[in-house]
């Protein structure tokens, strides 16, 4: 970072007198977190998107007061009342509670700063507007006569660093991703703790890893997948084979021998388990087969997955009896 001109040290300490004065001229919120404390993505966007919706004005004095607390209402000011700090922090002041990340490391509510190259200026990371991750879309607030706003920076990071604020806690689930997770009992369901942030999955969805399974969201639905069906899932190549879950997984009927398991419905497949078979896919004319002719109730459960038969068929072996195909006669069923 250059060396700061006079004018701009004088600039930053009037700013910081000013921050210190909105710092203390108006009590937190009843009930609010801690300010300067930890901070999950979720409540930072949430907090961000409070400006935009109420379109405050643009300015570099005084401060906005809302629920999450009374900020100055610059890009700055605005960056800091989503951080949830103490006060009203400058782009230069930003520095110190930030740290350097690679752009391809950007997630929602890290920040695009700048303070030099005739601009000082600070956004947050929304999400990538396109696959090759060349232009950012971002929540700011800049210049007078303008108010915060989402929008996509089509010229790409243009000399902005990526800064991920030192508090922020990227393991807080939060958004559909963190609803599922919370509906399933948190770290007490059956996924445990997080171990990762959200992140983007293939296919244009996004996810999050916790001790015993993920949870998949794509627009918009977020289904939760663990134990054997997500080592299965995993092992065959994951949503770019059977794309992304449609259900949480279930309990699944009983088998003629007694067995009782577990399935799951995805975009391409059915995921069926139990303790006896293990996991396997169920998909296309065989699971038309398996659906129609009665099921685990019917068939049992599958103890194959799929496999090539002569002819450009097509067999899957159950605990009762085999579904074939080819594309000759269609689906029949044996009972070896």
């Amino acid at each position: 970072m250059r060396a700061p001109t006079l004018q701009r040290v004088i600039g930053a300490m009037a700013l910081a007198l000013a921050a210190l004065a909105i710092s203390f001229s108006s009590p937190q919120a009843a009930g609010a977190a801690p300010r300067g404390g930890s901070i999950g993505r979720g409540e930072v966007m949430d907090r961000a998107w409070s400006w935009i919706e109420e379109q405050v004005p643009y300015g570099q004095s005084g401060c906005h007061e809302n629920r999450f607390g009374c900020y100055r209402p610059d890009c700055s000011g605005y960056v800091s009342m989503a951080w949830n700090l103490d006060s009203s922090l400058t782009t230069w002041t930003l520095w110190n509670v930030t740290s350097d990340i690679p752009a391809n490391e950007l997630q929602p509510g890290d920040a695009l700063l700048r303070d030099s190259g005739g601009t000082d200026h600070v956004a947050l990371f929304v999400r990538w507007a396109d696959e090759a991750h060349t232009r950012p879309v971002v929540r700011e607030t800049y210049d007078f006569g303008h108010v915060p706003e989402e929008r996509v920076w089509n010229d790409g990071l243009r000399g902005f660093t990526p800064r991920r604020y030192n508090q922020l806690d990227d393991l807080m689930p939060y958004g559909s991703i963190g609803a599922k997770y919370a509906a399933l009992g948190g770290a007490g369901g059956p996924l445990g703790e997080p171990v990762s942030g959200e992140r983007d999955s293939m296919l244009g969805g996004r996810f999050q890893a916790f001790r015993n399974g993920i949870v998949l969201w794509h627009p918009d639905a977020a289904f939760a997948v663990y134990g054997d069906i997500l080592a299965r899932f995993w092992a065959t190549d994951a949503e770019r084979r059977w794309g992304f879950p449609t259900t949480d997984e279930a309990e699944a009927g009983q088998s003629p021998g007694g067995s009782r398991g577990r399935y799951q419905f995805f975009e391409k497949a059915l995921f069926l388990w139990s303790a006896q078979t293990g996991a396997h896919p169920v998909q296309g004319a065989i699971y038309e087969a398996f659906r129609t002719g009665g099921n685990e109730r019917v068939f049992g459960y599958p103890v194959t997955d799929e496999t090539d038969e002569a002819g450009n068929g097509k067999a899957q072996k159950f605990q009762n009896a085999t579904i074939h195909w080819n594309p000759a006669r269609g689906t029949w069923t044996t009972n070896d």
